[in-house]
């Protein structure tokens, strides 16, 4: 969660989000702003019923923020992530801050990995020839306190 000296930067990053959805043709609607704001705010990755608790509206159904979040993926804002448990989650990424994630094993609590060790393979990647490069590296482990436990 982002501090209130956040707050000017997450207008910023709202007002940045809502003109990429306008160059999309795409309409700001009141569910579209409410999940955007809610992602913004809170990094994620979510599962959709988490998005629609955060986006803290009643008139929010779960097809409609399904909807949202894909048409964000699609262009650019929202990065799905998949843990090998069935559940898609999503992040706000603006289609610029790149990062992995840690899952534990027992809990599911997920943590960020600023790190990004797979640059040297994406430039190897390019050289063949490919463009549009992306990927995903996800870790598994088990944390601190389930360790405990």
């Amino acid at each position: 969660m982002h501090s209130k000296n956040d707050k000017r930067t997450q207008n910023e990053e709202l007002k940045r989000a809502l003109a990429v959805l306008e160059q999309a043709s795409m309409r700001l609607t009141q569910p579209r702003i409410a999940i955007l704001k809610a992602l913004i705010a809170d990094h994620g990755p979510f599962s959709v019923d988490e998005v629609r608790s955060l986006a803290g509206s009643k008139d929010l159904d779960r097809v409609t923020v399904y909807r949202c979040l894909t048409a964000f993926e699609e262009i650019g804002l929202v990065r799905r992530c998949e843990f090998g448990d069935s559940t898609s989650r999503y992040e706000y990424s603006g289609g610029e801050h790149h990062h992995h994630h840690v899952v534990c094993k027992r809990c599911r609590k997920t943590e960020n990995v600023e790190e990004c060790i797979p640059k040297a393979l994406v430039n190897s990647i390019r050289s063949m020839g490919y463009a549009d490069v992306s990927h995903s590296l996800e870790f598994f482990g088990v944390c601190k306190k389930c360790q405990a436990a």
